[in-house]
C-alpha cells in the first residue's frame, strides 16, 4: 500500500513537474516571440526613419537650388547695367554732363559759433573744406562718373 501511494504521489509530482516545464517553455516562447515583434518593429520604424531623411535631404537639394537660381536672378534684376539701361531707354534720363558737389557746414554746427572763432581756426575749416571740396571734385573727374 506505501508503495501505491509512493506511485500516486509520484504520478502527481510529474505531473505537476510536468505542468511546471509546460508552462515555464510557453513563458519563454511568448518572451522571445515579444523580443523578436519588438526587433521587427524598431527595424520597421528605422527603415521610415531611413527614407524621410532621403525626402529630406533631396527636398533640401531642390530647396538649395531654387535658392541658387533666385539669387542669380536677384543679382541679374538688380545689375547696375541693367538698371542704368532701363533708365536711360524706358525712363529718358541720362548721365550729367558735368557733376559739382557743394560742401556745406554740418547741421550740428552753429553758424554763429564759427563766426565767433578766432581768425586761425576760421582758416583751417575754411581749409579742410576746400580739401573736401577739392577731392570730391577729384573723384568727379573720375573714368565712371564721366558720360559714355
Amino acid at each position: 500500500m506505501r508503495e501505491i501511494i509512493f506511485i500516486e504521489e509520484n504520478n502527481q509530482f510529474q505531473g505537476k513537474n510536468h505542468k511546471i516545464s509546460f508552462s515555464l517553455f510557453l513563458f519563454i516562447i511568448i518572451i522571445v516571440s515579444l523580443l523578436v515583434i519588438s526587433y521587427i518593429c524598431s527595424n520597421i520604424v528605422l527603415m521610415k526613419l531611413g527614407y524621410q531623411s532621403i525626402d529630406l535631404e533631396q527636398k533640401r537639394e531642390q530647396l538649395l537650388a531654387e535658392n541658387y537660381q533666385l539669387e542669380y536672378s536677384v543679382e541679374c534684376l538688380s545689375s547696375l547695367t541693367r538698371i542704368e539701361r532701363i533708365a536711360s531707354q524706358e525712363l529718358g534720363m541720362s548721365r550729367p554732363e558735368k557733376i559739382e558737389f557743394i560742401a556745406m557746414v554740418p547741421a550740428g554746427i552753429d553758424n554763429f559759433a564759427i563766426a565767433s572763432n578766432s581768425q586761425e581756426e576760421e582758416q583751417t575749416e575754411t581749409a579742410s573744406y576746400l580739401r573736401a571740396g577739392s577731392f570730391l571734385g577729384e573723384i568727379a573727374d573720375l573714368r565712371i562718373f564721366q558720360n559714355q
